[in-house]
């Protein structure tokens, strides 16, 4: 047989790939893996310091729960909002838990039921207009896939075209639609659901486009400016009732309403700053919660044979972080919690086609948990000193003064001792110490860690002379809160390990929980604007559901209204 050059070079080629196979399958069985040598605790020993090695715990589970992530198509959708709630406020609430209620004793958290979903994603906050964008802008993302300017609802970027949100999207497919919060109905999250407004402020204009949005049930708090900025107008709850909505205001009324109910608005029987839901820290046993609102709007639309959309919006965390009230804050993001199970119970019940999304518009407060005066220690459990929440405190002071406009600061000193737990002494030690004498400072202080320093007490003391000006008069960094109130408030979260930046929004990127159906879409890192894209997609708006494999994200998009301007300037 007569080889060529050619023919050389072919078996030449044949032979190397053969032995580097062979050669690679030799490596493979050389390279077995030693598991028993890799677990025993005395080889580890030998490199241990001489120490015995403790090694971690092999039994821990490896996954999170993926069955409960599902490709069906979502009949029933949970949508629910923790205005203002970034990683910081869940984290403070898990710690708060863990120390104070499940684990006394342990440094050892208790985890959110929402913190608990298999699915956990982060999501991008910026507006047209701001990378700290506001509640208006980021609600109209993530109601309507559209990006907006700051203090915008449901309108386009520039402005000129309205956005339709998936709460519309899914009325018009033939769903009941639900919107619940814990503040004002026409307040900017909620309505961006259903209105489109260059101004969030145009709370009548908005009452009237909740009205003829022909929903299917709205609860939580009551309805800002009702009959207008001048109080000349029709009241909106006539208006309501007028296009078919049942009023129902107080809780024995509220619990007969029943599934054969057609558009429905609950509100809360007792209410608080300025229409809201009452705060949780400050609510009795005969209040109404976030809790009972979500329960009744499951009651009144899970008959409807294609289902729901529901948002819940749990709106004074928000609130409570701006006045830089930690224990308040804590609370809220308790009885979110609690909302939240509602959904959960109810999948549980409808596993093969439920889809729960926990998510924020953004944060608010910088809150952080660690400062200056606590280094690496957290002292959680003195926020159980403070009684109520800081609005409450508020209305204390108010009262007090209208009383006596010159009362001092000596006389009225025992009530925030009272409220808040802290302890005020004239003579207190002075926190200005050198290095050397740090840890006899430390010392002392941990004797008794309410006790306010002579600095502390002194901020008390000036914040109660501001109380008795008028707002314009006072100064700047009380945030137009109650001087005095909401100095008590930042005096009890730095003790306890807690720190604040702004009473306005912080700019971080924000965490999305999700279980249920199309719940593999909240992975990952995307903008606000696709909560609405993927929700549409899971409830099937967009034809067939894109599975877990199918219209991957493979380079990020830039959202539709990135760089554009609104028309009038809106900033």
């Amino acid at each position: 047989m007569a080889f060529n050059s050619r023919s050389i070079n072919y078996f030449s080629v044949i032979f190397a790939i053969f032995f580097l196979l062979l050669g690679g399958c030799s490596q493979q069985a050389l390279q077995s893996l030693d598991t028993d040598a890799a677990n025993d605790p005395s080889l580890a020993k030998e490199t241990a310091n001489g120490k015995d090695v403790q090694l971690y715990d092999t039994s821990r589970p490896k996954t999170e729960d993926y069955s409960k992530v599902n490709e069906n198509k979502a009949k029933y959708v949970f949508l629910f909002i923790g205005d203002g709630m970034g990683i910081s406020p869940v984290t403070a609430a898990e710690n708060y838990l863990g120390v104070t209620k499940t684990n006394k004793g342990d440094i050892y958290p208790d985890r959110m039921n929402f913190t608990e979903m298999p699915v956990i994603g982060l999501k991008t906050q910026y507006d047209c207009h701001s990378f700290i964008p506001d509640s208006a802008s980021t609600a109209t993302a993530f109601a309507t896939g559209i990006k907006t300017q700051t203090d915008t609802i449901g309108l386009s970027g520039d402005l000129e075209d309205s956005a339709d949100s998936i709460a519309e999207k899914s009325k018009r497919a033939g769903k009941s639609v639900g919107i619940i919060t814990s503040v004002t109905l026409n307040h900017a999250t909620p309505a961006a659901f259903y209105a489109n407004e260059e101004s969030r402020k145009s709370y009548y204009d908005i009452g009237l486009q909740m009205a003829a949005s022909n929903f299917d049930y709205f609860a939580g708090g009551s309805l800002k400016e009702r009959t207008g900025k001048q109080e000349t107008q029709k009241d909106l709850y006539d208006v309501m009732e007028a296009k078919g909505y049942t009023i129902v205001e107080t809780k024995v009324e509220a619990e007969k309403v029943s599934a054969n109910a057609k558009k429905v608005y609950i509100v809360a029987e007792d209410l608080q700053d300025d229409g809201a839901m009452t705060y949780k820290i400050d609510q009795t046993k005969e209040s109404q919660d976030l809790k009972d609102m979500v329960r009744k709007g499951v009651e009144v639309m899970e008959d409807d044979p294609e289902g729901f959309f529901m948002m819940a919006e749990s709106g004074k965390i928000d609130w409570s972080e701006h006045a830089n009230d930690a224990t308040t804050t804590i609370e809220e993001v308790i009885a979110f919690q609690d909302s939240i199970q509602v959904a959960i119970d109810f999948y549980n019940e409808h596993p093969d086609d439920t889809l729960i999304v926990v998510t924020a518009d953004h944060a608010t407060g910088g809150l952080t948990i660690g400062n200056e005066s606590t280094g690496y220690e957290t002292y959680f459990e003195l926020l159980t000193n403070q009684k109520g929440s800081q609005v409450e405190f508020a209305d204390i002071v108010k009262s007090a003064l209208e009383k006596n406009p010159q009362l001092q600061f000596e006389d009225f000193a025992p009530q925030i001792e009272d409220y808040f737990g802290l302890r005020l002494d004239a003579d207190a030690p002075t926190e200005m110490v050198s290095n050397a004498e740090e840890d006899a400072y430390l010392a002392k202080k941990a004797e008794n860690r309410l006790l306010c320093s002579k600095e502390e007490y002194e901020e008390l003391k000036i914040a109660f002379e501001e109380s008795k000006k008028g707002v314009d008069a006072q100064n700047k960094n009380y945030g137009e809160y109650v001087p005095v109130a909401i100095t008590a408030t930042r005096i009890l979260n730095k003790k306890a390990g807690i720190d604040w930046s702004t009473t306005e929004h912080s700019g971080e990127k924000i965490p999305v929980y999700a279980m249920g159906s199309g719940a593999y879409m909240f992975d990952g890192e995307f903008d606000d604007t696709d909560i609405a894209v993927r929700i549409g997609e899971a409830m099937g708006f967009n034809g067939a559901l894109a599975g877990s494999k199918d219209d991957m994200e493979t380079e990020t998009q830039k959202p539709k209204g990135v760089g554009l301007e609104g028309s009038k300037g809106n900033k």
